[in-house]
């Protein structure tokens, strides 16, 4: 008989529970899916610590395993998918993580979980659910979690019921720190489908030219209705029949740049019943180009000068610097995307993006942070290629010939039949699908530069860089501050680093010394007279010695409380701070009186009259608050505290 034959009906559930979900996580994570909370990624991390949940709970899994299951998995499956082997390690370190921090989740959350009084006779009233939401909201007990909690429990509450009411728990819970409010993403507007169906989609110019110069205006929006104006002055979004500028998609941003014309002068016999404005010129500011329904590019706009009008035939122009600078940045994207999978596994995938014209931001699946060698490597491989001066070419292919042809798509992207296909060079180094604008060579890129490497979730990591004159502009600026320096210190280029070591020595050899001779002032100033020192009161036989110390930092004031407490022998001793307007407290208890007064009973006592909060162990605690100015009066209530205490 198998082992599995021979385990109970609820350990036979949890290796099913087990195995199935290690099967979706293996695929998941190969798909670029990472755990996380918002999203496809909550929905794999739910699935990940519901099977390591069953794992613990039920088959006594105290140490990580799921990892072990996950690469079972892969090696059964690789044959079929050989995505999975090429993706082994990544899906186990991505597991590994996610395990390793929920463990530390359930050790914490579950053990306060188990120590709720429930029964099947439990009554699921709005106390249960607060109680059980405190658990998520301060400890990050999963909340689907809790539920099979509750269910094990015999307490069985329908998922809607039990949402519904969880949240509204959780809100009561939130309420007055405004934690966990959201705003909702502001839906799109009925009069954009509206204006898309009365006067059907734009046409877009903006990957041959910059400039169209005879562009009819076809509606205006302003204030959420179709208007047949924008005076001077006046702001709303224009509609063109013919457009150069490119709506935000993709990540990349939306053009800028301006309309303008001018009208035949109106004959003088008409001139009485002639509007203002309706003759001579008028320019309009484009400030941002979004397109909310497909079809529908609409312009954001204002009136600089004169009136524009429906039905106006207009020279439409795009900031061609800023549209270069983005262009660069975007091309530089996929350069820089390329590189990432080349420098650091084939695990890299896309997971967000931003191209403006100052910089290109580019989120990535990566587990660590990056080295400084992969940053250089990355940078040389993307400068490289812009060196080569490959050219940069798009062709339009129907979406099975160019995921065919290994074209690079973004995974929850939305793409037509037909799709815009990218390629530098041959494409062998990089070829994705892409509806942005790029330069025509990767030379007019210039330089590239990374400018920063940080963590935005599990797994998920951001880089920000810099290209062309932003690129060269970081050189100089870099430059300037090193020669600044080399002038403050007095030392060659090639020392600057030995020079500025030294100098970090010195000021914190000069900090130590101003702190040790506070120290030994406010020793000498709380100290003086006997041993028990003159300031310390004598409460229930135990002598108190409280006071408020200046010019110390929150180490000082910790080596001055194990210093006076020496000097007491037996006894407590209670020291207040200001700093920066804030106050701090710590209180210390000799051993022998730790067994009725108790120094994190008396900070909790104390502190909140300083607007704060603090605890700690009987023998020492802190706690602080903005109240600074009520100081004095947290230590005179110490001593009423401990005198309750002795009695």
């Amino acid at each position: 008989m198998s082992t599995y034959e021979n385990l109970s009906e609820t350990q036979k559930f949890a290796c099913r529970v087990i195995a199935d979900h290690a099967r979706s996580t293996a695929f998941s994570i190969a798909d670029g899916i990472l755990p996380g909370n918002e999203g496809r990624n909550y929905v794999l991390r739910k699935i990940m610590r519901r099977a390591i949940y069953h794992g613990r709970e039920h088959l006594g899994f105290n140490e990580p395993f799921f990892f072990k299951v996950c690469d079972f998995v892969v090696d059964e499956m690789k044959a079929a998918f050989p995505e999975l082997g090429v993706q082994k390690d990544f899906i186990g370190k991505m597991v590994r993580l996610e395990e390793e921090r929920f463990g530390n989740t359930m050790t914490v959350g579950l053990g306060k979980l188990g120590e709720l009084s429930i029964t099947p006779e439990t009554e699921p009233d709005d106390e249960l659910f607060l109680a059980i939401a405190k658990l998520y909201d301060t400890y990050g007990t999963p909340r689907d979690l809790i539920r099979v909690f509750l269910e094990e429990k015999g307490l069985a509450v329908e998922e809607d019921e039990y949402n519904e009411r969880f949240d509204a728990a959780l809100q009561e819970l939130q309420k007055q720190s405004g934690i966990g409010q959201t705003q909702r993403k502001s839906e799109v507007s009925p009069i954009y489908a509206e204006v898309l169906e009365a006067v059907g989609p734009s046409k877009f110019h903006g990957y041959e030219t910059t400039r169209v110069e005879d562009a009819e205006v076809i509606a205006i929006v302003a204030g959420d209705k179709r208007v047949e104006q924008l005076a001077e002055g006046e702001e709303g979004l224009v509609v063109l029949r013919d457009t150069p500028f490119y709506a935000e998609s993709g990540g990349q941003v939306g053009d800028t740049g301006v309309l303008f014309g001018s009208r035949a002068t109106t004959p003088s016999a008409e001139a009485a019943s002639t509007p203002p404005n309706q003759g001579g010129e008028f320019r309009v500011k484009v400030v941002d180009t979004f397109s909310p329904l497909a079809g529908l590019i609409l312009h954001k706009a204002k009136a600089e000068s004169g009136t524009l009008r429906v039905g106006d035939r207009v020279a439409a122009v795009v900031d061609e610097f800023k549209r270069d600078a983005t262009r660069r940045n975007h091309t530089a994207t996929h350069l820089v995307h390329a590189a990432l999978k080349e420098v650091l596994g084939t695990h890299v995938k896309q997971a967000g993006s931003v191209v403006a014209p100052n910089y290109l931001r580019f989120d990535f699946t990566h587990y660590q942070p990056m080295t400084a060698a992969e940053i250089r490597e990355v940078e040389d491989l993307v400068n490289r290629y812009v060196l080569q001066n490959e050219p940069v070419t798009t062709n339009m292919m129907s979406l099975e010939d160019a995921m065919r042809s290994g074209a690079v798509a973004m995974f929850g992207e939305k793409y037509g039949l037909e799709v815009r296909v990218l390629r530098v060079g041959d494409g062998k180094f990089s070829m994705e699908l892409c509806g942005g604008t790029h330069v025509r060579a990767t030379g007019d890129i210039g330089s590239f530069k990374i400018t920063s490497d940080e963590a935005i979730a599990s797994g998920v990591r951001r880089i920000r860089a810099i290209t062309g004159f932003d690129a060269f502009e970081r050189f100089r600026e870099d430059e300037v501050l090193i020669d600044r320096s080399l002038e403050a210190l007095k030392t060659q280029r090639d020392n600057l680093p030995a020079a500025i070591e030294r100098l970090q020595e010195e000021v914190k050899r000069t900090r130590k010394e101003i702190e040790e001779l506070k120290l030994k002032i406010a020793t000498g100033a709380a100290g003086n007279g006997s041993a028990g020192g003159d300031e310390a009161r004598e409460i229930g036989g135990v002598k108190v010695l409280g006071k408020i110390v200046d010019g110390l930092d929150a180490n000082g004031q910790r080596q001055l409380s194990d210093t006076l407490l020496a000097r007491l022998k037996s006894g407590v001793v209670v020291l207040g701070r200001k700093d920066e307007g804030k106050a701090s407290i710590i209180v210390r208890v000799s051993a022998d009186l730790t067994d009725k007064v108790k120094a994190g009973n008396i900070v909790k006592e104390i502190v909140p009259l300083l607007g704060g909060r603090g605890g700690g162990r009987p023998d020492m605690a802190e706690g602080g608050g903005p109240d600074a100015d009520k100081l004095g009066e947290a230590i005179e209530a110490s001593y009423v505290a401990i005198g309750r205490m002795v009695a």
